[in-house]
């Protein structure tokens, strides 16, 4: 019994000694999302970066293209200052699941000059995919996402992102970039 109770002890003071939080260090496990839409050059496959570059969405529909508008050049003008470009890429998401019957080409004329006001490519997301888990994004809202290297979307955002969750967005986009 004695020996019982000094093993029992032994575990006790390990315990007592192991630095508190350990369990919490481990990064939480996620399930890699996955995304596969046309785009304005072409089509697009979110997992095609997975490992190789972060993501930064904008998911927006027509009224609220403009919302985050200083933020898609400064994540841009960040990108190109730090030589992110290898390790880092923008898309625009056109919510088009509302837009009834209306024609493809007049919708990419509609959408073309966006794409050469911010450089970066825009998906087209005529089905609602980001509307679902797990992306979730809200309509009739501007939203912005970070999908890390191993495809986890790490930050989700609607509305304008004021000056304080311009903090929070950039210090998700950094930690994903460790």
């Amino acid at each position: 019994m004695p020996a019982r109770v000094a093993s029992l002890l032994l575990v006790l003071l390990a315990c007592a000694l192991a630095p508190e939080g350990r369990a919490q260090d481990a990064p939480a496990a996620c399930t890699p999302v996955e995304a596969s839409l046309p785009s304005m050059e072409g089509h697009r496959t979110l997992s095609d970066e997975r490992g190789r570059r972060a993501i930064v969405l904008f998911y927006e529909d027509r009224d609220h293209v403009y919302d985050n508008d200083a933020l898609k050049i400064e994540i841009a003008r960040y990108v190109l200052d730090n030589h992110l470009d290898g390790r880092v890429v923008t898309y625009g998401v056109a919510n088009l699941a509302d837009a009834g019957p209306v024609p493809e080409l007049f919708v990419r004329e509609l959408i073309r000059p966006a794409l050469e006001r911010w450089g970066s490519d825009i998906l087209l997301d005529w089905e609602g995919v980001m509307r679902r888990a797990p992306f979730s994004f809200a309509t009739a809202a501007a939203n912005v996402g970070v999908i890390d290297r191993s495809g986890c979307l790490v930050y989700r955002h609607t509305g304008v992102l004021d000056e304080a969750e311009r903090r929070v967005f950039y210090r998700a986009l950094r930690q994903t970039l460790r």
